[in-house]
């Protein structure tokens, strides 16, 4: 790639450098370079043999001072992350910061609080901001399981405390290289290498020293730490590399860079723009939408997944999208095994589930061509006029988004597996789209056609002192004149082709409306369409699956359910539809206090919604499946697929027509034993008899429908008693029926419990009198008598009559004679036609 041309200085501009443009930092000096290829290779031969013997060693303290304090520095920015963490939580909680016990596992014990924890928490920290994985394994016995072994793993890169890292490396080790007197290429690279070797050193060795240890009786777990094979190597590889360019950077020799180095630090300097501008807006918002949602606590921890979330919607204002893949499940129930994998993209409602508004996708995309203007002016201004249309000159940026974004792709995934053998296995993951890299290599294609078409003319308007600090510092030199009229044969690279840098005239008034216009319709343009697209997004988010969902648990909470059923239809015959009515719904007890929205996932035509329940101190959490009908521009229609609700079951053990729900009549027509089931939506419901049954008598019931997939139904058993009405009118019949035996004169009065035992020969003139009533107890009764009376205590009757004492031997000798006999009677109770009818049994 030729090296771009550069102006002489203008008035206003900084001094140029007048060094050579081809000036290594390790060249000889310009006299006698024609023999120095001949002498090269014999010069780096004995360069290389004589450098261990000429070294010194004790060059090598400033490289492991670096390290050490390098790691110093990091550590204690993770303590104080932690810290602001633990802070946060504790406010959440009331100040609880606690870990709940789980007897299942640690029995009486107690878990050990985070704050005692918090500096072994540290070490690992700055151990996974090395790319190490939290992990540990674990043997327990387990009541009802028996021996357990299980391993689990966490990845997720701290990406603050990895940049805090590479930054405290390169300035420390800047601030080293100036204190320290200069060396050759191969002392710094030394130097460097001592640095990233300190530094990996600690960063591991500490992190295996200090790992997490949980003192569980009875149960084995090793120590939670993240020392693996690849954080060992990657902090060894990013503190040398980090410490050789600020080792570099520091010494005043190497201030001028030229030839295919140049450009391509130059390249990753404009993604690093690119980035910047990106993350400087991105991440303070979401941060604090975050604490505006959450709490301002929330945002304390945000130095811990800020970055990670940034490189996420980064992602996805590029036009990728964000991976997800989960799967658990045990071999000793299949039923409780699930996997899967989905695909959201910035757009739509897909971010919904994120917890994050739609229209939030089109600031995003905004954004990330902010980002593109601002980095394609500022790569025009770094590299200079092009002077060809070499393909390098095209590649070089696009080939450097695709390196960095390979990279961001890499470190911004979050995984976590577990295997508990047999018991229980899953993992879980979250990470840019494969193709997050090649998208970006087509944004950095974008920021290169505009750096050639777009930024010369934008590029007028940057501050000439702000121009002067980005543009190279190269002078032109007679080698490049030539090199760009044979490379350049149009002239493309004229004074006139970097307006950027040449001097400025004040604009007449003219050219101030002119500009004024043009900038004002270009930002009403853009105006207009973010606000469309938000617009349209908003009103579409507004009926979105959460929506409908949302309406739908709103009317549970309302007790309106024919609102419900409008939005979710539960698939129940209309005869079956008795209890969901609004009349009866509305009057249930202990409905849903409240409910929450946790996730939006939709795929395609179909979405599925995750919410919260809370009923009487109780949380239940529910999916429900939406699909789209006859979708429109501006409205998709979500519709919920089929609800069915839990079931009331309502049983008597005395034959009722009719009883009262949440003060509603239903019409049940039970008998004896019988039940009858009706679907019913949560809440608490009563049953009991109506008013009209005088005769019957229940206690007040109630049963309670709870959230969730209980596989029992709850059940409303009446206990029927006779009414005291009833018992009245069955005894005003009995003592009515008892009236009308007593006036019989016969010695045994038909269907009447009265009985004399005296032989009817000799005997005639029978007046029966009730010396005492018996008293009666009303109880169920049998076969198709619900009820029935019987004698408690006998009561006694007296009979006189006239007796003839000759029996029939000569004169007849009739004398008045009385007699005692015992009453006792039973009968059958039955309703009918709204009467009390008793049946007497025979005697």
């Amino acid at each position: 790639m030729t090296e771009p041309h550069q102006p002489p200085a203008t008035p206003g501009g900084p001094p140029q450098n007048t060094g050579p443009h081809n000036a290594a930092p390790d060249s000889p000096p310009a006299a006698g370079t024609e023999n120095a290829g001949h002498n090269e290779a014999g010069a780096k031969s004995t360069q290389v043999s004589t450098l261990f013997s000429s070294f010194d060693f004790k060059s090598l303290i400033p490289g492991a001072l670096v390290g050490a304090v390098s790691y110093m520095a990091v550590l204690i920015t993770a303590l104080l992350f932690l810290i602001l963490a633990l802070i946060g939580v504790a406010v959440s909680n009331g100040g609880n910061t606690e870990i709940p016990s789980n007897s299942m596992v640690s029995g009486d014990s107690t878990m050990p609080s985070p704050w005692s924890l918090l500096g072994q928490f540290a070490v690992q920290l700055v151990v996974m901001s090395q790319l190490g994985a939290l992990g540990s394994s674990i043997d327990a016995t387990i009541p009802f399981v028996g021996s357990v072994h299980g391993s689990a793993s966490f990845f997720a890169v701290p990406l603050l405390l990895t940049a805090i890292s590479v930054a405290v490396l390169f300035f420390a080790a800047r601030f080293a290289a100036k204190r320290s007197a200069a060396q050759s290429t191969a002392g710094f690279w030394i130097e460097a290498a001592t640095a990233g070797l300190v530094f990996t050193l600690l960063v591991n060795i500490i992190g295996a020293i200090f790992a997490v240890s949980l003192p569980i009786p009875n149960v084995k777990i090793s120590p939670i730490g993240a020392v693996t094979f690849g954080s060992v190597a990657f902090a060894l590889i990013l503190g040398t590399l980090a410490a050789y360019l600020g080792r570099v950077s520091g010494t005043p020799r190497f201030s001028v860079r030229s030839g295919l180095r140049a450009a391509i630090g130059r390249a990753f300097e404009t993604v690093a723009v690119h980035y910047g501008v990106f993350f400087a807006i991105a991440i303070p918002v979401l941060v604090i939408a975050i604490g505006i949602k959450s709490g301002w606590q929330a945002s304390l921890s945000s130095p811990l997944w800020a970055p990670t979330a940034g490189f996420f919607m980064f992602g996805l204002g590029h036009l990728s999208a964000v991976s997800r893949t989960w799967n658990s499940g045990s071999s000793m129930s299949s039923s409780s095994n699930s996997s899967g994998s989905d695909i959201s993209f910035g757009f739509g409602n897909a971010l919904t589930q994120f917890g994050v508004p739609g229209w939030a996708g089109w600031l995003m995309l905004l954004l990330a061509l902010i980002s593109v203007v601002v980095a394609s002016v500022f790569w025009y201004l770094r590299r200079g006029p092009v002077v060809s249309n070499k393909i390098a000159d095209w590649i070089m940026l696009p080939a450097a988004f695709l390196v960095v974004g390979t990279l961001m792709t890499w470190l911004s995934g979050v995984t976590g597996t577990f295997d508990a053998g047999s018991l229980a296995s899953g993992a879980v993951s979250m990470t840019l789209a494969w193709w997050t890299p090649f998208f970006l290599l087509l944004w950095g294609g974008a920021t290169e056609v505009s750096a050639r078409y777009l930024a010369p003319q934008l590029s007028r308007y940057v501050p000439l002192p702000l121009a002067y600090k980005i543009a190279p510092a190269q002078p032109v030199v007679a080698e490049q004149v030539a090199t760009a009229a044979v490379d350049d044969p149009n002239g493309t690279a004229a004074a006139g082709a970097y307006p950027a840098l040449s001097p400025r005239e004040p604009m007449t008034a003219q050219a101030k409306r002119k500009l004024g216009l043009i900038l004002g319709a270009a930002g009403l343009v853009v105006v207009l369409i973010v606000g469309g697209f938000i617009a349209v997004d908003v009103i579409k988010g507004n009926n979105g699956p959460d929506k409908a969902v949302a309406s739908y648990l709103q009317a549970l909470q309302n007790g309106e359910a024919s609102k419900a059923m409008a939005i979710a239809d539960p698939g129940v015959a209309n005869d079956q539809r008795v209890l969901l009515s609004d009349e009866v719904y509305s009057k249930a007890a202990k409905r849903i206090d409240r409910f929450d929205i946790v996730s939006t996932n939709i795929s395609n035509d179909k979405a599925n919604v995750v919410a919260d329940m809370y009923q009487d101190g109780r949380k239940q959490q529910t999916t429900y499946s939406l699909r789209k009908s006859n979708p429109e521009f501006l409205d998709d229609h979500w519709v919920m697929e089929s609800a069915p609700p839990r079931n009331l079951r309502i049983s008597s053990d005395t034959p009722v027509k009719t009883v009262l729900i949440n003060g509603q009549p239903v019409d049940v027509n039970l008998a004896d034993n019988r039940s009858v089931t009706y679907p019913a939506l949560p809440g608490e419901y009563t049953v009991e008899l109506p008013s009209s049954e005088k005769y019957l008598t229940a206690p007040k019931l109630t049963a309670m429908v709870n959230i969730g997939t209980v596989s029992t139904s709850p059940v409303a058993s009446l206990e029927v008693e006779a009414s005291e009405t009833l018992k009245s009118e069955a005894m005003a019949q009995i003592d009515a029926y008892l009236a009308e035996c007593v006036k019989s004169t016969e010695a045994r009065p038909a269907n009447c419990p009265l009985n004399s035992y005296s032989s009817s020969r000799f005997t005639k003139n029978f007046r029966w009198a009730l010396t005492t009533k018996p008293t009666f107890v009303v109880s169920k009764g049998y076969g198709t008598s619900p009820w029935r009376v019987r004698t408690e205590t006998p009561g006694k009757a007296t009979v006189t009559y006239e007796k003839d004492n000759s029996y029939g031997f000569g004169t007849s000798d009739w004398k008045t004679t009385t007699d005692t006999t015992s009453v006792s009677l039973s009968a059958n109770i039955s309703v009918e036609d709204g009467k009390v009818k008793l049946s007497f049994n025979s005697y």
